[in-house]
């Protein structure tokens, strides 16, 4: 039924074998052993494409919804791990405050095993949106039907510097200092970086930065041998044995961190993750 479904949707054995990953011969095979089983016609050749037969069309949407079924199970055995265990997958965009939520879960459930992905904002929202994850913390999520949310903690992106910059003792900086000072930038795609882009826009400023890094773990680094200036979310990390988070009014507001999930996702380890996430404060978070 897999090749089937592949053949009418791609229009060729070849393109089929190279969807599903077996060999030209063996999807034409499988068709033809079909059609024979069943004395069934299942394809018309139509200008160099197969073409599905109105029985065939049948049969696919039936085997589009075993294809579902069998996804559908192999979420519920990712829940698992190799030993048995319940297994929960989390997306994460910045390290906190999500890994404090997956500490009070692992804490409350001492038998579960938790795999952490972490990326961009694009990278985790695709990763939810194709069920690689079983829930996600991010900054400003944008409304979206298909997930269930719930708001955690409001932040701010601060700037980062080292503990013996001139800016280190200082209560706030502006965006003109800034400008003027060597910067370490994350790449686009960054939650943190489009905040940084927007408040440097407005401000009527354009800075080249000295440093653009792929990751948050490379702007801290980058930052605490003084490299540069860097920017993070103000809760991004526990770490405080280093740099200096210094306030930015100038970018203006605050965002969400939120929980969020498929909607139609329902089970009792997302439920708690949930539940602990509501129960999340600034207070528990080394600022």
């Amino acid at each position: 039924m897999r090749a089937l479904t592949a053949v009418a949707e791609e229009g060729s054995f070849s393109a089929a074998a190279r969807r599903i990953g077996i060999s030209h011969s063996a999807v034409a095979q499988q068709v033809r052993d079909l059609e024979r089983a069943y004395d069934i016609h299942l394809f018309d050749r139509v200008r160099g494409v197969l073409r599905a037969t109105p029985a065939c069309l049948e049969l696919c949407d039936i085997g589009n919804r075993m294809q579902d079924a069998m996804h559908d199970a192999e979420r519920v055995l990712a829940r698992r791990g190799p030993t048995g265990k319940h297994r929960l997958r989390v997306g994460l965009g910045n390290s906190m405050p999500g890994i404090a939520i997956v500490g009070r879960v692992l804490s409350l459930h001492p038998t579960l095993t938790v795999s952490v992905e972490s990326g961009s904002h694009q990278d985790i929202m695709a990763a939810v949106s194709r069920r690689e994850v079983d829930v996600a913390v991010l900054p400003d999520l944008p409304a979206d039907t298909r997930f269930r949310r719930a708001p955690v903690i409001s932040q701010e992106v601060v700037a980062i510097v080292s503990p013996d910059s001139p800016m280190a003792d200082q209560g706030e900086v502006s965006l003109e200092r800034l400008a003027a000072s060597p910067l370490v930038f994350r790449s686009h795609g960054s939650s943190t970086q489009k905040i940084v882009d927007r408040g440097f826009r407005q401000a009527g400023l354009a800075p080249e930065p000295r440093l653009t890094a792929d990751t948050r773990d490379a702007v801290y680094e980058a930052v605490a041998l003084g490299i540069g200036v860097g920017f993070m979310w103000r809760y991004g990390t526990y770490r405080s044995d280093t740099v200096r988070r210094i306030p930015v009014p100038e970018f203006h507001s605050t965002v969400d961190e939120v929980v969020f999930a498929l909607a139609d996702e329902r089970n009792a380890l997302i439920d708690l993750f949930f539940n602990v996430a509501a129960q999340l404060s600034p207070k528990m978070l080394r600022t």
